[in-house]
């Protein structure tokens, strides 16, 4: 059964994993793959999302994302809650929301429309409309493309099952200004990964977002130890001497953010195959790169 927007509202909390979506060599769907890791998933992480951009999201058909959140929804069994990512156009974006729900998701992650640069008005039909397609919570997110103004996210916070945003822009400046604007209608995340969840947790966020959990769990997760004790500096130590050599890398090229992600499980000894186009492989020199990084951590010998 899954959990009523309410429910999952107060479920934001901790580390929110972000999976992957593992291809065989001919760039079909391992679904074996994509449940071995979904179910690790669901015992690292609170709550479990695939089809996110580290899922490859935007490589994937709307038949594709439909069985890829049913197979997560099914192999994490209601362990944690799990939110499916949408998006695109308006009908597409309904019909893949409406497919969630009848697969038993707990609620969606709705990523930007096409054309992000629309005005407030357009802006707030088009989620309007997606969550009114459907009864299960909804979490917006604010990417680079997409930044949700005070006055907008406050509109948007008086739609019943809108109970949440991932903020991916890392702008404390506004972030303050974002939660006044939403009070605790809604529960704003750091949806930057590690690197910034000892800021945000510090201004009262309970929850941040990571893709390292797919091939090193237990860094995220002490990093979140530390948060929820408040020990904020020695959360930040480890941030800066554990993560911050990958993130470099995961920014150092477009793309890389997904591709470093899925070449690190492959190095780890998860098999989660390649990228799809557009996304390439990681260049040779920074493949080494990478290697090394992972070689320092005793993730990889």
């Amino acid at each position: 059964m899954p959990r009523s927007p309410e429910e999952l509202k107060s479920s934001l909390r901790g580390l929110i994993g972000f999976g992957v979506t593992p291809f065989h060599d001919d760039l079909s769907i391992d679904f074996e793959a994509l449940r071995e890791n979904a179910s690790r998933l669901a015992e690292a992480c609170d709550v479990v999302v695939p089809l996110g951009n580290n899922g490859e999201i935007f490589s994937l058909s709307a038949t594709e994302q439909k069985l890829v959140g049913q197979a997560v929804v099914d192999e994490v069994r209601g362990r944690k809650p799990v939110l499916v990512g949408v998006g695109f156009c308006l009908p597409v974006a309904r019909d893949l929301a409406q497919a969630a729900e009848a697969c038993g998701a707990d609620g969606i992650l709705a990523l930007p429309p096409w054309v992000a640069s629309a005005g407030d008005d357009g802006l707030f039909a088009y989620f309007q409309s997606i969550a009114d397609a459907i009864n299960i919570g909804v979490v917006l997110f604010q990417t680079p493309a997409l930044n949700f103004n005070t006055s907008l996210l406050h509109r948007l916070a008086s739609i019943t099952n809108i109970v949440g945003m991932k903020d991916e822009h890392g702008d404390m400046n506004q972030f303050v200004r974002q939660r006044a604007a939403v009070g605790n209608r809604m529960e704003l995340l750091c949806g930057v990964g590690e690197i910034l969840a000892p800021s945000y947790f510090a201004l009262g966020v309970k929850a941040f977002t990571s893709g390292l959990v797919n091939f090193m769990p237990e860094t995220p997760l002490r990093i979140l130890k530390y948060l929820k004790e408040g020990a904020l500096q020695r959360a930040a130590r480890i941030v800066e001497e554990e993560t911050i050599p990958i993130f470099d890398l995961r920014r150092k090229r477009p793309g890389y953010g997904t591709v470093v992600v899925k070449e690190a499980m492959n190095l780890c000894g998860i098999n989660v195959g390649p990228v799809r186009p557009p996304l390439a492989p990681l260049r040779p020199a920074d493949r080494k790169e990478l290697k090394l990084i992972l070689s320092r951590l005793r993730l990889f010998e």
